[in-house]
């Protein structure tokens, strides 16, 4: 108990941004709800998602552009509203929440289209969904909190009006309002909101804070200054104990308060049912009855999961799954059964042609790591590959098993390589294990001079007998031209010497 309530001062600004989000949101709702317009907030949370990305794309960088990134996010977030108050259709012949969710879908689809060509894409987009709460700073809340004031301000001043369209928008119309100016109005303030919002909590958090509190709301009470206190109230309580949870347990911020908003709705809910049921007792029996239906449905769905499986035929199987992913995991976990080798090497000498590079590297590691000898020629042919991560692990698998035909093709494989310091960490390999036909290469890669001579330089420098300068390189070419047929390897020293 006594943990839940300590407060880490590194806790102190996000517990002030919930208060911030929920301060406007949960007015707003209020609106929302009252418009029928409920998915509105996703749909322009979205349309500044897209803004940002696009921005992204035009070269501006996340973290370093900040100022340009809210620009372009809060100029879409315009357009929508724009787009919003400019097809709200008095005959409603067609519902302005499928124009919303339209807008949301192709928006959504777009930001994917566009983040498939990010090598960041599945982090962007994770992003954009969860946001970052739990790491927001404390100039980011001071900002957000100051352009939420400033709405405030602007929808006290015309309340009047902005209650009028959003609770009757008939009798605004009649009553001489522009319900169509100031739509986009509403819209336009709901949108510097929204800006903000995405970027501390991300879409799905902003859209429960605007639409959940105000739901949970209206079930307890009629009266909307009420409900207000109450949205405020509730949400600040519950964001409290999410936040905390998270900081405590290491779950996603925004996707655990969203839940325990949700929880807190029920519970408004089932008080609502029994306030207002004609007799207690049944509205009691009912709900227990309905908790009972729910109590059977989870037991039957962990009641006819898929038995368990041996854990060595889980990760061989694991192995052979259409997402690289899984194969991935599954490499890993074999190294857990070194007794039961015969039976996965065969398939984790196949993952070494995997189409993914991870996959490949997590093979050549598991077998270096269990020293399984017989797979180096399979191994080394991946000096060549494409993935530098991959052409590492193999230098440790041949460091590990290396023999003279191993060192020989690591001489073969530095001609092809483009990499000068992969080179380098070729030719080294090779010099270790004894293959005097490194030497000259390396002389080669000196004599070019470039970044990477004075590390050539210090390798060959420490497996020869004589002692020479980078400008002095031709003393080494000579003593190679007069002794390569007389040296010898010495295991101990990591030397050659001169027979």
């Amino acid at each position: 108990m006594e943990q839940l309530f300590y407060l880490p001062s590194t806790m102190i600004w996000p517990l002030l941004a919930c208060l911030v989000l929920t301060g406007i949101h949960v007015y707003l709702g209020v609106h929302v709800v009252a418009r029928k317009v409920i998915f509105v907030d996703l749909a322009l949370a979205q349309i500044a998602a897209l803004g940002t990305v696009i921005g992204v794309l035009l070269g501006y960088e996340v973290g370093t552009d900040i100022t340009a990134l809210y620009l372009y996010s809060l100029a879409f977030t315009i357009f929508g509203a724009f787009i919003f108050s400019a097809t709200r259709m008095k005959s409603e012949k067609v519902p302005h929440e499928a124009i919303i969710g339209i807008v949301y879908a192709v928006t959504f689809a777009a930001t994917i289209l566009i983040l498939s060509k990010s090598a960041l894409g599945p982090q962007e987009l994770d992003h954009i969904i969860k946001g970052d709460l739990l790491w927001v700073q404390g100039h980011v809340v001071i900002k957000t909190a100051i352009i939420y004031s400033i709405v405030g301000l602007f929808h006290f001043i015309f309340r009047k009006k902005f209650m009028a369209i959003s609770f009757d928008p008939a009798r605004a119309e009649a009553g001489g309002i522009n319900v169509r100016l100031w739509d986009f109005l509403f819209y336009m303030s709901f949108g510097f909101v929204i800006t903000s919002s995405v970027a501390i909590a991300g879409v799905f958090l902003v859209f429960s804070y605007l639409v959940i509190p105000s739901v949970g709301a209206m079930m307890l009470s009629d009266k909307l200054s009420t409900r207000l206190a109450i949205g405020w109230i509730g949400s600040a309580i519950i964001s409290f104990i999410g936040v905390k949870l998270s900081w405590n347990t290491g779950l996603p911020t925004s996707p655990l308060v969203v839940v325990l908003l949700a929880a807190g709705l029920l519970i408004s809910g089932m008080y609502r049912y029994i306030k207002t049921a004609e007799r207690v007792s049944i509205a009691v029996r009912n709900l227990a009855s309905a908790a009972a239906v729910v109590a059977i449905f989870i037991a039957g769905v962990f009641f006819f999961r898929k038995p368990a499986e041996d854990p060595l035929e889980h990760a061989l199987h694991l192995l052979q799954s259409q997402a690289s992913t899984e194969r991935q995991s599954g490499i890993h976990m074999l190294a857990s059964f070194p007794a039961q080798q015969q039976e996965w090497i065969p398939l984790v000498t196949k993952a070494l042609h995997d189409e993914d590079s991870e996959v490949r590297k997590a093979a050549v590691d598991l077998l270096t790591k269990s020293r399984v000898a017989s797979a180096e020629a399979q191994i080394v042919p991946l000096l060549n590959d494409k993935s530098d991560d991959v052409q590492q692990s193999v230098l440790v698998a041949v460091k590990t098993f290396g023999d003279g035909v191993s060192a020989k093709k690591l001489v073969e494989a530095s001609k092809s390589e483009d990499d000068p310091e992969m080179q380098i960490q070729f030719l080294e390999t090779a010099l270790e294990l004894g293959d005097a036909d490194a030497i000259p290469a390396m002389i080669r890669l000196i004599q070019d001079g470039g970044i990477f001579a004075d590390d050539a330089h210090d390798h060959l420098q420490s497996h020869i007998p004589i002692s020479f300068s980078v400008k002095d390189v031709a003393k080494v070419q000579t003593w190679w031209g007069k002794n390569r047929a007389r040296l010898l390897w010495d295991r101990e020293k990591k030397m050659f010497v001169v027979q």
